[in-house]
């Protein structure tokens, strides 16, 4: 058993997110109100063809005091072009150390996270007519180059849990995605999305723990290297309360890792030594199938076919929301609360 924590990100990071392409909001939706995505199901993965590795190994305590050495966000820059907005920044440089000391629990590490100039592009327009909404976004992005490591400690003696560990990786990539979708109401919809990525990491890592209590001292560490390919088109859509969509894909890349283990685990000596290796090209198909159990919107088909949608904005109008129904016991808590 090792004591490593889940993956957090480096405090004082500045470089803005991937381009993450969601569907856009029907102009009819009421505000904050639950959706259904099947795009977040589907989206096409690159299979066994990629290394998995090199996330940080340590998560400090939320009281943990964080000292920023370097904090340079470079020139992040935005742009309205082409009908779109153009984003990115020439580079940026972040590197940080965050300690913790009390209630038997120690803290210390430092991390540092370094990129070069990457550019992204985004497009989305709306439109409504008396036949529904249409609704399209492109999205792009280029990183030339991404790194990131960490090194530290945590001293648990409390629940005797000690670990040591260090990490270093470095990736680089660019994707490019389309969608379209039309929305005749709230409940006759379908759309179409396609996606291309290109993406290349390598990766190093050691941890070290001790953990007395459950008669743990192990070594362990792991490198690995991907470069990996992959295009994919999502077609899907709903009816009435019947979601669906079906993706196709195709993927080629090569991986290798290689890690071992030396050490008492849980009470048994291990001596183990892994390594893999993947290349080829394969394909990728997945079909996703929801059911929307909450009660009905009004009004029905029909009525969502009507020449009021033709000056809707990308933006929620009162005039032209369909508020949903109220099942029953939200009509009975209602009357209730009200009353009281």
């Amino acid at each position: 058993m090792t004591a490593t924590k889940p993956t957090a990100s480096p405090p004082g990071a500045t470089a803005p997110a991937a381009t993450d392409s969601k569907p856009l909001k029907h102009p009819g939706m009421p505000e904050g109100a639950p959706s259904y995505s099947p795009w977040e199901l589907s989206t096409g993965q690159a299979s066994s063809v990629m290394a998995s590795g090199g996330d940080n190994k340590l998560t400090a305590p939320p009281a943990a005091k964080q000292k920023l050495f370097v904090d340079k966000p470079g020139s992040p820059f935005q742009k309205d072009v082409f009908g779109g907005t153009v984003s990115g920044n020439v580079g940026s440089m972040q590197a940080s150390t965050s300690s913790y000391s009390g209630s038997g629990v120690h803290h210390y590490s430092a991390q540092a996270e370094l990129r070069g100039p990457h550019v992204g592009y985004e497009l989305q327009k709306t439109h409504a007519g008396r036949l529904g909404v249409t609704s399209g976004q492109v999205s792009a992005e280029a990183n030339t180059f991404k790194a990131q490591a960490q090194a530290g400690v945590s001293l648990d003696r409390n629940e005797h849990a000690y670990t040591a560990a260090l990490m270093a990786k470095a990736e680089t990539g660019v994707g490019v995605t389309a969608s379209a979708s039309h929305d005749f109401n709230r409940h006759v919809g379908g759309y179409v999305k396609g996606e291309a990525k290109a993406s290349a990491s390598a990766y190093a890592e050691g941890v070290a723990s001790l953990d007395p209590k459950m008669g743990t001292a192990m070594l362990s560490g792991q490198v690995g290297a991907a470069a990996t390919a992959g295009a994919y088109v999502t077609a899907g859509g709903h009816v009435g309360r019947l979601h669906g969509s079906v993706t196709g894909g195709a993927v080629a890349g090569a991986a290798a890792q290689a890690g071992g283990k030396l050490g008492l685990e849980n009470g048994f000596l291990k001596h183990s030594a892994d390594v893999n290796a993947a290349v080829g090209v394969g394909t990728h198909v997945k079909a996703d199938v929801a059911v929307d159990l909450r009660h009905h919107l009004k009004p029905g088909i029909a009525a969502g076919l009507r020449p009021a949608l033709a000056g809707a904005t990308s933006v929620a109008s009162p005039a032209s929301t369909i508020e949903p129904e109220k099942s029953r016991v939200e009509k009975f808590l209602a009357k209730a609360f009200h009353k009281a």
